[in-house]
């Protein structure tokens, strides 16, 4: 019979010392692996609703549209018939369809530059310390405010041939009145200024905020260096507004490639197709002629168009300024 009081051997308590050690290191791996499984769980949640926005919202309706583009395309059956590359095809050999290329590409060209100089002189009056900037902020941000249809509508009657503000104002000073929707060369000018009208606000209080962010030491040392008003704009406050410069232009460029409601509401892309432009093309394609395949052929070209249009802006500037 083993003596009670024997000792046990060295070897076999660091056996089981050992033993206990890799029980307790599988415990807390399991435990720390429990852990991160939690935590990716919690953060894969709270992405879950950004997630299904743009999925739902972002990249389903844009590879459902370039499917779409591939087939005729109708409202009830949109994947009847497979027709390949036909709309684009068709679309490539389009005068109408080039013509609202064209229209786009000029009301860009006019919209965007203009409107982000108007939008930076107004910010830069507006930050300035005098009695009344608050009526004036307020009343230059009202635009923002209002809908679109109802901004529209303000400059259908503005733009009215016999009783419009405009042509009241061109008779004081001894100007014929101005048919502004119905001749080709006025009707594009007429989108242009509501375009003006609503978006040079906007970019007025990025503008303003983008200002205050610039250090006052920085004009403190260019007005000890004797730099005058227009050398410090030049050599302090312009370059400073470079990065908000670029995304004013990014995201103005957006938004007046994708015009829609004005021309709508104001000109149907008359007269003689000189304010069709690609969004409302697009409308005209699906909504009153039917051809879902064919309007989303012309989406997607128009995206390709609008990703090179971005991606030139961002080459145009150097990359400290993005």
């Amino acid at each position: 019979m083993p003596d009670q009081n024997q000792t046990v051997p060295a070897n076999h308590t660091g056996s089981n010392r050992r033993n206990d050690n890799v029980t307790a290191g599988a415990g807390t791996s399991k435990k720390r692996l429990n852990i991160k499984r939690s935590e990716t769980l919690i953060a894969f949640l709270f992405l879950l609703p950004a997630i299904l926005h743009f999925g739902l919202f972002k990249y389903y309706p844009t590879v459902y549209s370039f499917l779409l583009s591939l087939f005729r395309g109708r409202l009830v059956e949109p994947f009847d018939r497979y027709v390949g590359l036909m709309h684009y095809q068709y679309l490539m050999g389009s005068s109408y369809f080039w013509q609202g290329i064209f229209n786009v590409i000029i009301y860009t060209l006019w919209r965007v530059p203009i409107g982000a100089v108007l939008s930076l002189a107004l910010a830069l009056l507006l930050v300035q310390n005098y009695r009344g900037r608050v009526f004036f902020r307020v009343a230059w941000y009202i635009p923002c405010v209002i809908s679109l249809v109802a901004q529209v509508q303000i400059f259908v009657w503005l733009y009215e041939p016999r009783y419009g503000l405009l042509n009241f104002l061109l008779s004081r000073v001894g100007v014929a009145p101005v048919n502004w929707l119905y001749p080709p060369d006025t009707a594009m000018l007429s989108l242009i200024l509501l375009g003006w009208w609503g978006a040079v606000p906007f970019a007025m209080v990025i503008y303003m905020a983008a200002l205050g962010t610039i250090p006052a030491e920085l004009y403190e040392a260019a007005e000890i260096d004797g730099a005058g008003v227009w050398v410090r704009f030049w050599r302090v406050t312009l370059p400073m507004l470079m990065p908000t410069t670029f995304f004013v232009l990014i995201t103005q460029t957006i938004l007046a490639m994708n015009l829609f409601e004005p021309i709508y509401l104001m000109t149907g892309g008359g007269p003689m197709g000189s304010t069709t432009m690609p969004g409302y093309q697009i409308y005209e394609a699906a909504f009153e002629f039917n051809m879902w395949g064919r309007a989303s052929g012309i989406a997607v070209i128009f995206f390709f168009i609008i990703l090179a249009f971005t991606y030139l802006q961002y080459k145009g500037v150097p990359e400290s300024f993005t």
